[in-house]
């Protein structure tokens, strides 16, 4: 019997590793790198850079995000450095937000390098975890665009309750997911919590509040089997017979 049960943890093992070789170069495939966008810089810009004002520190990270958000491509975005409460913000511009959608203006704030607040410097973050990051604020402005300017306001206002704070930002993350940046961020994610100096309050902020790097990789798993439901703030099933949030 004993040859039996070798030939059966043989197998175990064999479809293990398969298992494991399969995940790991998957998520090789969907790292994103400088080089690979460096090279067709230019196209970016043409195609996705219009009415879009970016530093150019960090305009390769800005237009490789933006890539995946083709519905922003005409969108007015503005990405400036500040001092945010964390490592970047983004909201409507208030002389803006009274048009529909689309016409509004959107500012995306950066932590600048030597700023004490919360949060990270953008340039500690890999080219990959810092596309990963603004394609977390991409995905406000998506929501945004998808709500009235009275919905905008009530979002402001709901926002400082713990319960709904935790709802919009779990829902943005899986915007990110469902565009095709779910990598970015679980790298972006993964690192500030357990790699970076970040602060521990913010470490914790971002536990409460945004998908944990365990759950980014269950959603990027289950991605086929959801839709966008922007009405509803939440993610669900495909074929309609669950509500479930991711």
């Amino acid at each position: 019997m004993k040859w039996k049960s070798l030939v059966y943890h043989s197998f175990v093992i064999f479809f293990l590793l398969i298992s494991i070789a399969s995940h790991s170069q998957e998520i090789v495939d969907e790292y994103l790198s400088r080089d690979s966008f460096n090279c067709k810089l230019e196209n970016l810009r043409k195609e996705f850079g219009i009415n879009k004002t970016i530093p150019t520190e960090i305009e390769l990270e800005c237009l490789a995000s933006i890539s995946y958000y083709p519905e922003l491509k005409d969108t007015r975005i503005i990405f400036k450095f500040g001092s945010p409460m964390s490592t970047m913000v983004s909201r409507p511009k208030l002389r803006s937000i009274f048009r529909s959608g689309y016409e509004r203006e959107y500012v995306i704030t950066i932590r600048k390098t030597g700023t004490t607040k919360n949060g990270l410097e953008w340039g500690e973050l890999s080219f990959n975890s810092l596309v990963g990051w603004i394609a977390h604020e991409l995905g406000h402005i998506t929501h945004y665009i998808h709500k009235s300017s009275t919905g905008v306001l009530f979002t402001g206002i709901k926002y400082v309750f713990p319960g709904y704070r935790r709802r919009i930002e779990r829902f943005t993350d899986n915007l990110v997911i469902q565009h095709d940046l779910g990598y970015a961020l679980f790298e972006g994610t993964d690192y500030c919590i357990n790699y970076s100096n970040a602060k521990p309050n913010y470490k914790k902020y971002l536990g409460k509040y945004y998908l944990s790097p365990i759950e980014i990789k269950e959603a990027i798993s289950a991605k086929s089997f959801y839709k966008i439901a922007y009405n509803k703030t939440k993610m669900v099933r495909q074929d309609d017979l669950s509500n479930n949030i991711l």
